[in-house]
C-alpha cells in the first residue's frame, strides 16, 4: 500500500479547487470517490458562505449525478435565498472539464437560545456507547479488496452496535473520522454527520453486493442540532421494491442522544 495521504482533499492556490487524493476512494469503484466525502465537501462549501445572522445547517440535500473520479475538483456556491431567519445555498462540484458531478442545496436556519418545556427535550441515548463496544478489524471492514487505500478503512473507525456489513438487515454503529476532510482543517460537526449518514445504505443492505447493485443517487441529512463529540452514531434500515427502487433511512445520534435523520434514494439492479 502506498503512503497514506493526510486527507481526502488537499487545498490549492484557488479557494474553489481541491486536489483529490486516494484517501477519497470508495471500495465499490475502480476509480471513484466515496459519496460521503463528496457530500461533506459540498456541505463544507455551503457552511463557508456568510450569513446575515448566526445560522446552522438544518438540511443538506446532495444529488450525486456521476461517479466522482480522483481528480482535481472545483466547488462553486450561490445563494438561492438570503434572509435573517432562513438562507438557502446551492453548491456544485465540477471535474477539470467543467462537467458537473454532484450538486447540493443547504437549508440554514437562524440559531438562537430558547427555554423549551421539558416535554420538548431530546430523549437521552438509548444504545451502548462507543467505549462499550470492541472495534472490528478495519483492514477488512466494509466492501472492497485489500491492498488499496479506501476512505472507509483508513480514514474512519467504527464500533458496530448491531448488525453490520457482514450481515443483511437493519444495523447500527458508531463512526469516528480520523483524518480531516481537507488537509490542515478541523473536522466540523456537519462533516461528521454527513459522512456517518452516508453509510445507511451499505450498513442496512438487504442483498448480496456480488449479486445486486444498490446504489444511492442522493443523500439528505436533517439535523435538529449539531452532533457533539468525535463519535456519531446511526441506526439504519433499508426498504427495497422489485420495481428497482429502495429507500435507506437512519437515525443520527451522539453521546447525548438523537441529532437528526439521514435518507437515501436507492437504484437497484442485478450486478453485471
Amino acid at each position: 500500500m502506498t503512503e497514506l495521504p493526510p486527507a481526502p482533499y488537499l487545498p490549492t492556490s484557488s479557494r474553489e479547487v481541491f486536489e483529490s487524493t486516494p484517501l477519497a476512494q470508495a471500495g465499490w469503484y475502480a476509480d471513484g470517490q466515496h459519496g460521503g466525502v463528496v457530500s461533506a465537501l459540498l456541505g463544507r462549501a455551503i457552511e463557508a458562505v456568510p450569513t446575515l445572522e448566526p445560522m446552522e445547517m438544518a438540511r443538506l440535500t446532495v444529488e450525486l449525478f456521476r461517479v466522482v473520479p480522483i481528480v482535481p475538483l472545483r466547488v462553486t456556491t450561490r445563494v438561492i435565498r438570503e434572509g435573517k431567519r432562513i438562507q438557502m445555498v446551492e453548491a456544485s462540484v465540477f471535474d477539470p472539464q467543467s462537467v458537473e458531478l454532484a450538486r447540493a442545496v443547504g437549508l440554514r436556519l437562524r440559531r438562537t437560545d430558547l427555554d423549551l418545556p421539558l416535554a420538548a427535550a431530546t430523549p437521552p441515548l438509548d444504545l451502548p456507547g462507543p467505549d462499550d463496544i470492541e472495534p472490528p478489524d478495519m483492514t477488512r471492514w466494509g466492501i472492497g479488496g485489500g491492498g488499496k487505500i479506501l476512505y472507509h478503512r483508513q480514514a474512519i473507525e467504527v464500533r458496530e452496535i448491531s448488525g453490520g456489513f457482514t450481515r443483511t438487515g437493519p444495523a447500527a454503529m458508531w463512526l469516528r473520522i480520523l483524518r480531516p476532510l481537507v488537509a490542515g482543517e478541523p473536522i466540523s460537526p456537519l462533516t461528521r454527520a454527513v459522512v456517518t449518514g452516508d453509510f445507511v445504505n451499505g450498513l442496512s443492505r438487504l442483498v448480496n453486493p456480488t449479486e445486486f447493485v444498490f446504489m444511492n443517487a442522493d443523500l439528505t441529512i436533517h439535523l435538529h442540532r449539531m452532533p457533539v463529540g468525535e463519535w456519531v452514531g446511526v441506526e439504519a434500515v433499508s426498504r427495497y421494491d422489485p420495481v428497482g427502487r429502495g429507500v435507506a433511512t437512519g437515525r443520527l445520534l451522539d453521546i447525548k442522544g438523537e441529532t437528526g435523520r439521514s435518507t437515501q434514494s436507492l437504484f437497484l439492479a442485478p450486478a453485471s
